[in-house]
């Protein structure tokens, strides 16, 4: 059993993580947040209220304009060892356990130390006395709970709870041992009263918690999670899948030990950003991974009407979810602070008793942090794939009337696509650890690109080569055309050529050489070859358009060849190709 202290006691046995909030706050990115507006309800005297929302601005003096609010209150927890008895009825600014804001033409506003808002933090607010009861919109950047308590004391926080129809304190601490909710009116649970008093929830079987507003809750230990729904995402505080990332994961839990859960997710859209932020392009284009009735694992889209999942006790759900960023909507930003596409992912029960929301983003290749950068085409890096080629023209036709193949020949295809978005066919390339590029942001050397073995550094590390045998030693070919869309280039295999076929080196009728074995400077007895290569990008079959590496990581289509030098008609073949992107390197050294 922890002691038990009146909730004016306990005041000051609270803490601020400053640290944790920092991080949490710093890693949902100013460049990617999605938005909702939190009403909140202000009654004349003290009000306690609970953040879900990151608001912006942040200011207090931008947010608290109207004169009827005397203050704001915050607990400053890094004097969390002292204890005093003081109501909060009667708080001084002076007093070094709080932080404060005071409106601008407060006489005391030079004591005010508290002058921006935190979300997933709980205020005191008060309302002069004579004032009518007052909505004050906070629009801002849905975060996820923060679980920041106090153990074996007080915390002042709020709980997340569906507006609609949301549990009893009994019922929402049913399975946390942390808290206790059967002593009565020795319960550690207080609700905060318009002239700041704590008052005992005696019959918390009984009352419910309300949504967005802040209790004082004593707890043994710092409890685990909050609440029975647990939500985490593998990103942290948000799905962010960044500009490349294609897949993350949602992880929830039922945490309820002897009762089943019903857990809804559901994606909703983002509000307008705030004047100053990311512009929102568009909602996240959204998959999910399922097995099928065949047990084998598929992307489907994400449905409209969202995803239910029944977890029994204590079960675990991880949602596995892809962004579609070939669907991504096209859009123009008209400022200069970039754009993302935004979504929120309403995660609650099917009673809508409890409610989680989590923020979805993904960007572009070409926008990191809301600064467009140069060098970062969408497409650019390392393409590896194959080309089955399974039709070929007869002789005495040129381009049309293909025929079948007795059997597919299949040839390794290496495309490398650089900053600007221009690609290359390429014979070899060696993916090697280079050490001398130290160049910021490279400290300690990075991965490297390179077409010729000569120009590898003796000192290279994790060296990997990658080559074709159906194109000839050849420095890389500039492809004309979009990535995507199509491709088009020549291979020119010379007379002289090691890998021409019609070269023979010891055929003396065959060898381009002379009677004294000295080698022609034309095609004499050989013939220089021409391949003129299209890739013609395709969009993927029903069965793979919703997976979410498709016109990101891996590409296909059609692939055509027309072969001129080998015979007196060309010779065309046709087939398919699929290409995976196995680095994003947009350069080749």
């Amino acid at each position: 059993m922890y002691p038990i202290m009146s909730p004016t006691a306990a005041l000051c046995r609270l803490r601020y993580r400053w640290v944790a909030v920092f991080v949490f706050l710093a890693g949902a990115g100013m460049a990617r947040a999605q938005w909702a507006t939190q009403s909140l309800t202000l009654e004349p005297g003290w009000n306690a209220v609970y953040l879900d929302v990151q608001p912006e601005p942040r200011a207090l003096d931008a947010i608290f304009t109207n004169r009827a609010i005397e203050s704001v209150w915050k607990w400053d927890r890094r004097f969390s060892h002292i204890e005093f008895t003081v109501d909060p009825y009667t708080l001084e600014p002076e007093d070094p356990h709080w932080l404060v804001w005071l409106p601008p033409d407060d006489p005391r506003r030079f004591l005010a130390r508290l002058f921006e808002l935190q979300g997933a933090q709980a205020y005191l607010v008060r309302v002069a006395t004579n004032a009518a009861p007052l909505n004050v919109a906070l629009k801002g950047r849905v975060i996820l709970p923060l679980p920041d308590w106090f153990p074996r004391g007080l915390t002042l926080v709020g709980l997340p709870v569906h507006p609609d129809n949301p549990p009893t304190f009994a019922d929402f601490f049913k399975f946390t041992p942390e808290v206790d909710t059967t002593l009565g009116v020795q319960n550690q649970l207080f609700t905060i009263n318009s002239q700041g008093r704590g008052v005992t929830i005696v019959q918390p079987h009984r009352d419910k918690i309300r949504a967005g507003r802040a209790y004082w809750i004593g707890c043994a230990r710092d409890p685990r999670y909050m609440g029975p729904l647990h939500v985490a995402p593998s990103g942290g505080g948000a799905v962010d899948f960044g500009t490349t990332a294609v897949q993350q994961d949602l992880a929830m839990r039922n945490l309820y030990a002897t009762r089943s859960l019903v857990v809804r997710v559901v994606q909703t859209a983002s509000e307008a950003p705030a004047a100053g932020f990311t512009e929102l392009a568009g909602p996240v284009p959204l998959s999910y991974l399922v097995r099928n009735a065949s047990n084998q694992w598929e992307w489907l889209e994400f449905p409209a009407e969202g995803l239910e999942q029944t977890l029994g006790p204590g079960e675990d759900w991880t949602l596995k979810l892809g962004v579609r960023r070939q669907d991504f909507t096209p859009y123009t930003p008209t400022g200069t602070n970039g754009y993302a596409y935004q979504s929120i992912l309403l995660i609650e029960d099917a009673d809508q008793s409890l409610r989680v929301r989590a923020p979805v983003t993904a960007q572009k290749p070409a926008m990191l942090l809301g600064a467009p950068l140069d060098d970062h085409h969408e497409n650019a890096g390392l393409w590896v794939g194959a080309a089955v080629l399974n039709k070929i023209n007869a002789p005495a036709y040129t381009g049309t009337n293909l025929l079948a193949t007795v059997a597919p020949l299949t040839m390794r295809l290496i495309i490398h696509v650089n900053a600007y978005g221009q690609a290359r066919l390429l014979q070899q390339v060696v993916l090697a650890w280079d050490n001398s590029l130290t160049d910021p942001p490279h400290t300690n050397g990075t991965y490297a690109l390179f077409v010729n073995d000569a120009d590898v550094p003796t000192d290279t590390e994790e060296v990997h080569r990658i080559s074709s045998v159906a194109f000839p030693l050849m420095a890389p070919v500039w492809l004309t055309g979009e990535f995507t869309n199509e491709l088009t280039g020549t291979v020119s295999v010379g007379f002289d050529d090691p890998t021409n076929p019609t070269l023979h080196r010891f055929h003396p009728m065959h060898d381009n050489q002379n009677w004294d074995f000295e080698p022609y400077s034309n095609a004499v007895e050989t013939l220089a070859i021409s391949r003129e290569i299209t890739l013609a990008f395709e969009a993927p079959g029903t069965n793979l358009v919703q997976h979410p590496h498709w016109g990101v990581d891996n590409v296909m289509g059609a692939y055509r060849e027309t072969l001129t030098g080998l015979r007196a008609q060309p010779v065309a073949v046709e087939g398919s190709f699929r290409l995976e992107r196995i680095s994003r390197i947009n350069e080749i050294e």
